[in-house]
């Protein structure tokens, strides 16, 4: 091809591209939503601030609604939401699916989180519901309890230890166990892995990176699903323990949909139930006055530590609920915005919103409103302890609201009352080598920190009943 070929295959390109961004500036259907210019001409604006620059599209955002208002577009065909009366018009809408090209990034379209049709996705949650009832928890908790248990045990033996305990990746170790425990019966003891360092527990960490990663770039998912598994271990080999932990899981090599459910169910159910975990602990080490009364309220409620303690008495006791809403309300869960797509004219927060855009809002903008919370970043449980708590509780979304929350969300909470509970009723730990810097993070999908929670382990008891078993 000739020089003058070229040019003239150049000149066609650039009129296409000019010819697409002034339809998306000025023809689109939301070309008088505020927003970045730069942002409503290409999806690379997020690309650049959620991969380039480290996951702070989210923080840029926050920026974003302070100078453009409540509504702002965020993409051609994307707004994001401040106001926190569109957080449920979003995502308690049943006629509002998920964007498939969003969710395709994580493999899993034959499962809960990741299928977008509408039908099929009620379909499964029907059939794995009733697992993950209220009933089927307390059914099992004493499963649980014995994970938990073993946990505790595993903290004792790294009393006066010569290096901190990662303390981040006992919660993930925990979870881990506790999910693959209580879905699948099997034990993969990640608890008394040397150091917590689990290569599933390990590699978890970044798992949501490569999700945001092939989000922004789809054309990658081939090439890295069909990577084999001695060439991930060269490029990371921490990495390599996620497609050989899912060719693990208990389910027929050709039911595709049981097997993705089953990678889901222990990804999302190991790390946000973890992070969660380590966040909550990292504020009341780091609050001398919470820590105290924690204690203090846990040892009048459970005098013998060596007695189980019933998780049902525990949801009772009303400043460890407080503590454990306020973590939530610090870890937020997944943090990156789930696109949802308008599937008819709606008005969203007073706005109307035409047919076939996607909205979206992270959990993050209840999370900090000032007007819910006042002074947001200060960690205080007495918020939650006023005469009518509810009317705050309604505002912590970590596990997200309506059809399509969480599935796990009774499993979580169990978890989180019973790991925190006995933690700080029988374990007397110290935080060190751990700053605010480390509990920074960014936003791929969910918070990816800087640094790990780390502490040393004084004291334990209460656990007899379980070395004996």
């Amino acid at each position: 091809m000739g020089t003058t070929s070229v040019l003239i295959v150049l000149q066609a390109v650039l009129v296409v591209v000019a010819g697409l961004v002034f339809s998306r500036l000025y023809l689109h259907p939301l070309a008088s939503f505020p927003g970045p210019k730069l942002a409503a001409a290409t999806g690379w604006y997020a690309t650049y601030y959620d991969i380039f620059m480290g996951g702070i599209m989210l923080e840029h955002l926050e920026a974003l609604h302070k100078q453009y208002g409540p509504v702002i577009r965020i993409a051609p065909n994307t707004l994001h939401f401040s106001d926190v009366k569109a957080y449920d018009s979003i995502y308690t809408d049943r006629r509002f699916p998920k964007d498939p090209a969003f969710y395709a990034a994580f493999l899993a379209d034959e499962a809960s989180f990741g299928c977008t049709d509408i039908k099929k996705a009620k379909t499964r949650r029907d059939l794995l519901g009733p697992f993950f009832s209220r009933k089927s928890v307390l059914k099992l908790e004493s499963v649980i309890q014995e994970a938990v248990g073993r946990f505790i045990v595993s903290l004792s033996q790294r009393i006066d230890a010569p290096q901190p305990v990662n303390i981040h990746r006992a919660f993930l170790s925990i979870t881990l166990e506790v999910i693959t425990t209580y879905c699948f019966a099997q034990r993969y003891n990640a608890i008394e892995y040397p150091d917590y360092g689990y290569p599933f527990v390990k590699a978890v960490q970044g798992a949501s990176y490569g999700g945001c990663l092939l989000q922004h770039f789809p054309f990658l998912t081939p090439l890295v699903m069909g990577l084999p598994t001695w060439l991930l271990k060269m490029i990371h080999e921490e990495s390599a323990a996620l497609p050989e932990f899912r060719d693990r899981l208990d389910a027929e090599p050709s039911a595709k949909s049981m097997k993705e459910e089953a990678a889901i169910l222990i990804g999302a159910g190991t790390e946000t139930t973890g992070n969660a975990c380590a966040v909550i602990a990292y504020h009341i080490l780091t609050n001398e006055d919470v820590h105290r009364r924690l204690k203090k309220d846990l040892v009048e409620a459970w005098p013998d530590p060596d007695a189980p303690m019933p998780l049902e008495k525990l949801e009772k006791l009303p400043y460890l609920a407080a503590c454990i809403y306020e973590g939530l309300r610090f870890a937020h869960g997944v943090v990156t915005p789930l696109p949802r797509i308008v599937t008819q004219p709606t008005e969203i927060a007073g706005v109307l919103i035409p047919k076939n855009t996607l909205v979206t809002m992270s959990s993050t903008f209840l999370h900090r409103n000032t007007d819910i919370f006042p002074d947001p970043y200060t960690f205080n449980p007495d918020r939650f302890l006023g005469k009518n708590p509810s009317e705050l509780t309604n505002y912590i979304v970590p596990f997200s609201k309506g059809p399509r929350m969480c599935l796990g969300i009774n499993l979580a909470w169990a978890e989180l009352y019973l790991i925190i509970g006995n933690l700080f009723r029988k374990v007397d730990l110290e935080l060190v080598d751990t700053t605010a810097k480390d509990m920074e993070w960014g936003a791929f999908l969910l918070p990816y920190y800087k640094g790990f929670v780390k502490a040393n382990i004084q004291k334990v008891e209460g656990i007899q009943q379980f070395m004996e078993g």
